[in-house]
This record gives C-alpha cells, sequence and structure tokens, in this order.
C-alpha cells in the first residue's frame, strides 16, 4: 500500500503521465493490429523520444504501448488470420473461424475482454508478489547477485533457442557489444578499434534500434503491398454476446493463470504461455472437437494468457533487473535512460518508480479495453495501410529519435550498422535476437559482480561455496543447461530414428 501510495504521489505530481499513457496505448494498438508492426517494435522506437519526458511519463508511454500492443494483435488474428504479433498467433485458431461463421463482433469483444481479464489478473499479482520479492533480493551479497544473473542467462539460453550453440553464439556477441569501451574499474580501452567515439560504449537506444526497428524492415521489405479486408464490422460490443459468455469463462481462468506464471518465467513470453493456456483448456473441456471451428473458450485462454504474461514479466523486471520477455527487455532501455538501473535497489532508491508502474499497469488494462472496443472500426481501418508508407515513416523516426538523444550522427551510424548485422544474424545464421541483447544487458553486470566479488575475496574464484544462496543458483544453473542439453540430444535421437 505505501508503494502504491507513492506511486499515486508520483503520478499526480506528473499529471501529464496520464495522457502520454493513454497515447500510448493508441499507439500500441495500432502497432499491433498492423501485421509486422509489433509491440516490440513500438516500444523500442519510442525509447528515445521519452528522454525529454519525466520518468513517470516515459514509463507510462512505454507501457501503455506494451499494453496495446500485445492486444492489438487480435484484430488482424481474427479478420485476416494473419496475428499482428506473434503473441496472437494462437488466437487465428479460433477467431479467424468465428469470422468466418459471421460472428467478427463476437470474436473482437471475446478478445479485448479476456485480454482485460487477463491483464488485470497479472496486475493484482504484481502489486502482491513484487513488493515480497524485492524485500528477499535486498539480503543479496555481490556473489548472489554474480549467481541470480547467471542462473538467469542460462534460463533464457536453454528457452530462446533450438540450437545451444547458437544461443551461445548470440550471448557472447552481446557480451562483446556490451563490454565496448573504458572498462570502469582499470580504465583500459577494450573493443574500440581506436575509435574514441566509441569510449563511452555502444549506445544502448542506438542498438536497441537497430536491433528490432532497422532489422525489422528490412525483414520485411520484400513484402510491402497492403492487406484487405473484405468482412464487415459493425459495432463491437463491450460485453461479450450472451450465448458465447459461458464457454469463455474456464479460457479466460486458466489463460490468466498460466500466462502469469509463465510470464515471471524469464524469456518465455506469450508465445509458449498462448500455446500451454488454449492446450490445457481443450484438455480440460467437455467439448474438446470443438476447438478450432471457432470456440469461445479458444479466443478466451489464448487472449488472456497473453496478456497475464505482460504482467509477470515485469515482476522479474522491477525485482531482479532481468526480463520476462522481448518488450521487458527493451523497457529495460526505457528505465536506463532516466537513470534509473532495474534490480532489487530500485524498491529502495526509488519506490515511487515501481509504485508507478503498478499502478500504470493496471489503469492501462482498463483504458485499452475501453478504447479498443470503443474504436475498434478505426483500428480495422489501420490495417489497410500498405507497409510501403509505413516503413518510411518508420525509418525516419529512428533517425531523428536516436540523433536528437546526443546530437551525434556517429549514434546513427552505429544504428545502421547494429540493424544490417541483426538482419544478417536472424536471416541467415538463425542466432536469436533476444540472446544477443541479454548479453547486451546482463554481460556488463555479470562482470562487474564478478570482479567485485573476487575482489572482496582477494581474488578465490570459490568464495562462492560459502554463500549458500549463491551456491544453489550456481548448481541449478548447471542443472538447468544440462537438462536442456540431455533434450536436445534426445530429441535428436527421435528424429533420426
Amino acid at each position: 500500500m505505501q508503494l502504491f501510495a507513492e506511486g499515486w504521489a508520483y503520478l499526480m505530481a506528473n499529471p501529464m503521465s496520464f495522457v502520454y499513457m493513454t497515447g500510448g496505448i493508441l499507439m500500441g494498438i495500432i502497432f499491433g493490429c498492423i501485421p509486422g508492426l509489433t509491440a516490440v517494435l513500438g516500444v523500442t522506437l519510442m525509447i528515445p523520444f521519452t528522454y525529454a519526458m519525466s520518468a513517470a511519463e516515459g514509463l507510462s508511454t512505454l507501457i501503455g504501448i506494451y499494453v496495446g500492443g500485445i492486444s492489438g494483435g487480435l484484430i488482424s488474428a481474427c479478420l485476416l488470420k494473419i496475428p499482428g504479433t506473434s503473441a496472437s498467433l494462437v488466437t487465428t485458431w479460433d477467431g479467424y473461424p468465428m469470422v468466418k461463421r459471421g460472428k467478427p463482433e463476437a470474436a473482437l469483444s471475446l478478445g479485448v475482454f479476456a485480454s482485460l481479464i487477463g491483464g488485470t489478473f497479472s496486475a493484482i499479482v504484481l502489486a502482491t508478489i513484487a513488493p515480497q520479492l524485492s524485500k528477499v533480493t535486498l539480503k543479496f551479497g555481490h556473489w548472489e547477485y554474480f549467481a541470480l544473473i547467471f542462473f538467469s542467462i542460462c534460463v533464457v539460453l536453454s528457452m530462446v533457442s533450438s540450437s545451444g550453440a547458437k544461443g551461445g553464439i548470440g550471448l557472447f556477441f552481446g557480451m562483446a557489444i556490451g563490454s565496448v569501451g573504458i572498462d570502469q574499474v582499470t580504465g583500459v580501452n577494450r573493443l574500440m578499434f581506436g575509435q574514441w567515439q566509441l569510449s563511452s560504449g555502444i549506445g544502448l537506444t542506438a542498438f536497441l534500434m537497430g536491433l528490432f526497428a532497422i532489422s525489422e524492415v528490412l525483414s520485411q521489405s520484400g513484402e510491402l503491398s497492403g492487406l484487405r479486408i473484405t468482412t464487415r464490422v459493425r459495432r463491437v460490443p463491450f460485453i461479450p454476446p450472451k450465448d458465447e459468455r459461458d464457454e469463455m469463462w474456464k479460457g479466460i481462468t486458466i489463460g490468466s493463470l498460466l500466462g502469469t506464471f509463465t510470464g515471471i518465467l524469464p524469456a518465455v513470453g506469450q508465445d509458449t504461455a498462448t500455446v500451454l493456456a488454449y492446450n490445457q483448456t481443450k484438455t480440460m473441456s467437455k467439448h474438446p472437437e470443438k476447438f478450432g471451428t471457432g470456440y469461445a473458450a479458444g479466443i478466451a485462454a489464448s487472449e488472456s494468457s497473453n496478456n497475464a504474461v505482460n504482467g509477470g514479466a515485469l515482476i522479474p523486471l522491477c525485482c531482479l533487473g532481468i526480463p520476462g520477455d522481448n518488450v521487458t527487455a527493451a523497457l529495460i532501455g526505457g528505465l536506463m535512460i532516466h537513470g534509473l538501473q532495474p534490480g532489487p535497489m530500485l524498491a529502495v532508491d526509488a519506490p515511487e518508480v515501481i509504485g508507478c508502474i503498478m499502478l500504470v499497469y493496471f489503469l492501462a488494462n482498463i483504458v485499452m479495453y475501453l478504447m479498443e472496443t470503443g474504436l475498434m472500426n478505426i483500428f480495422v481501418q489501420m490495417i489497410r495501410i500498405p507497409k510501403s508508407l509505413l516503413f518510411p515513416a518508420i525509418l525516419v523516426c529512428c533517425v531523428l529519435g536516436v540523433y536528437a538523444i546526443n546530437n551525434r550522427i556517429f549514434e546513427v551510424l552505429v544504428m545502421v550498422v547494429s540493424g544490417i548485422v541483426a538482419y544478417f544474424l536472424l536471416n541467415y545464421f538463425k542466432l536469436d535476437l533476444i540472446a544477443i541483447l541479454l548479453g547486451y544487458l546482463l554481460g556488463p553486470l555479470l562482470e562487474t559482480y564478478l570482479r567485485t566479488a573476487m575482489i572482496a575475496d582477494q581474488g578465490n574464484l570459490l568464495a562462492f561455496t560459502q554463500h549458500p544462496i549463491a551456491l544453489g543458483l550456481i548448481v541449478a544453473a548447471v542443472i538447468v543447461l544440462a537438462g536442456q542439453a540431455f533434450f536436445r540430444k534426445s530429441r535428436r535421437k527421435k528424429l533420426l530414428r
């Protein structure tokens, strides 16, 4: 309650935060409903523009885009059978068949309502768990922080890539990028190759924009034709039709629970949560044969779970400084640009920020529901905009946003080079961008905590064995890596049979 009070006071001292949040939700829904423009792209694109805002205004904007972007994907998923974001892929399985049955308004209403319930449930869990988890992590020392980051990296690597080697390559590539510049401990130049502009390292915003925005535009530039909608959509009701309500509640309940729990696990994300929720709902249903034919429970399970992941993913972000999914990985950049370091000390150094995140996320789900339902016909028209008009505008915003931060054309060059390299790594070498980003963000922290701990223990690398929490986390990390390697080996043997 104290965090809520401090967060509310912080927001009231920055009343424009509510306006920016509403604008962020609007932008997020637009980015979510247009195939190819994802919530990650929306958040990344907006980060440099939050530099001139206060921390409350910037966070309100980014969280609004996050909430709107994940939910907005259901519009094209239902109407075109093309998910606006990967989080809405499972929604196409029942959303599009329901539209084909002549119920587009019911499908859209079900999706938005399920998004509201899933997001609100995870907001309650966020407010309940995050403060308690922060208290526990305050007891951590240098070895505990090192072990926690090491464990998180191992968990993420075991989940984000089908190949352990490719995940490891992406991780070390990101760590190398994060190591560029002057070493903060020794003052030695590292990986600068004689370029003094790199003395302060690779800029976070420029790297993020290149990694997600530029590479995405390059990846989709081969298909610039617009999409066409033939289905006519009338006014979408705020409450789903009565004949669909009884079927949806089981899907909403299972989706909200599984989505929130999945979101807490680092880097698992919406894609896994929606599949788990859909399959579990189908297993527990009395009519499993109806799934895939336009069944309300299928839409409800998918949309409640992918939105519940949002609140769950904010828990490790706020308490541990570890991203729960791709969007929260980008949100770390939004916090850092305002001088805020995500992690256990954030609740001590800036408790009003934690309270602000909780309140804004809760309010954003309500505003998203009202806006998306009330303005559905406008969002439907957005799908008709061709990418040949959208992508040039996105590129202009990227260049202006990165240049405006430090007024350095070198930052723009970094963004362009990062985008081109990310494009080839993703499309030709099949490396995971989240592994690269994880190495860039957490690699320097891992190094800093390890070096600090060893200095404190006079270079004794085995000193972590005297810290039970650190020892437990490192053992758990080794078990995770070994278990994943065994699983991949077993799967390869089955494929060869």
